[in-house]
């Protein structure tokens, strides 16, 4: 039996995109990302703080790992990155980046 290993860095500037990209329940993608902070698990989160653009009230929001697993899976699809359906997907902090695994058996 053969095994696949992926992993997908998400860095600080693409964790960005995901969440301008993907709808966040409760996050409104109008507003400005001023920082994006990788906190360690086990299971990882991550915590956003934004203000509106024009200069509005700052909020923090910290998005859990089973959201954040949701967040990605919809974002390689938009990116057309290819994730076989039955593979385990697994997320850890990698500094400041998220490592997104994709293990699958071949064959």
């Amino acid at each position: 039996m053969i095994t696949e290993i992926r992993h997908i860095i998400f860095s600080n500037d693409e964790l960005k995109l995901v969440f301008q990209s993907v709808p966040l329940e409760g996050f409104d993608a109008t507003r400005r990302i001023t920082r994006i902070q990788v906190v360690e698990g086990p299971p990882p989160s991550i915590r956003i703080q934004s203000e509106m653009a024009m200069g509005g009230a700052r909020t923090e929001l910290e998005v859990e790992s089973y959201q954040l697993a949701r967040l990605m899976v919809a974002y390689c699809r938009d990116k057309k990155i290819p994730l076989p359906k039955d593979a385990l997907k697994t997320i850890h902090a990698q500094g400041d980046a998220l490592c997104f695994s994709i293990m699958s058996t071949l064959g």
